[in-house]
């Protein structure tokens, strides 16, 4: 239910910034808005508190962010927080950031790695992809210890597990359908 919510929010606000001719402009404001609200958790619980109102949750926002907001952002924000979608404020800038890679043409693949990758590690990893898919694919990546080794790929919809998390999961469960006599 989140992810279509938010497709369809993550839609209009592309389409105003096409007519507006600023994707760009609006993709940095969203990224801007959105690290900022998940690295601050007592601005996201202000946002999506009920009794706060609407102007305050705007307030808010504005005084959490280093820059001015534009008119357009201002409006999109004030419509996620008047319509109580504002919880979804996540889920939206990563629609709309997917949605603005796939009118360019590219791709974005979310690599999860135990330890950073290498430029050569990310260079490889770039071509592969963009050959396996047929797109030109740009990654993120995000360090994560817990894996302890290998990777993790999402790209789209799809998730490609090589981490040693994943594969002793895999064995675990394996294991825990293997029936002894």
């Amino acid at each position: 239910m989140e992810s279509v919510i938010a497709e369809k929010y993550a839609v209009a606000l592309l389409q105003v910034a096409k007519d507006q001719k600023t994707v760009d402009a609006i993709s940095t404001e969203m990224q801007t808005i959105q690290k900022t609200v998940e690295s601050n958790p007592s601005l996201k619980t202000t946002l999506e508190h009920p009794r706060v109102k609407a102007v305050e949750k705007l307030d808010a926002l504005r005084r959490g962010l280093k820059e001015k907001l534009s008119g357009t952002m201002e409006n999109f924000l004030m419509l996620l927080i008047l319509k109580k979608r504002i919880k979804y404020l996540n889920a939206v800038a990563e629609h709309f950031e997917r949605l603005c890679y796939e009118m360019k043409g590219k791709a974005v693949a979310r690599v999860l790695s135990a330890t950073p990758l290498s430029a050569q590690q990310k260079e490889a990893l770039t071509a592969k992809l963009s050959q396996m898919f047929g797109t030109s694919v740009e990654l993120h990546e995000e360090v994560k210890p817990g894996l302890i080794g290998g990777i993790m790929i999402y790209l789209g919809d799809q998730r490609m597990d090589g981490s040693v998390l994943g594969q002793l999961e895999r064995m675990k469960q394996r294991l825990l359908k293997v029936e002894i006599e």
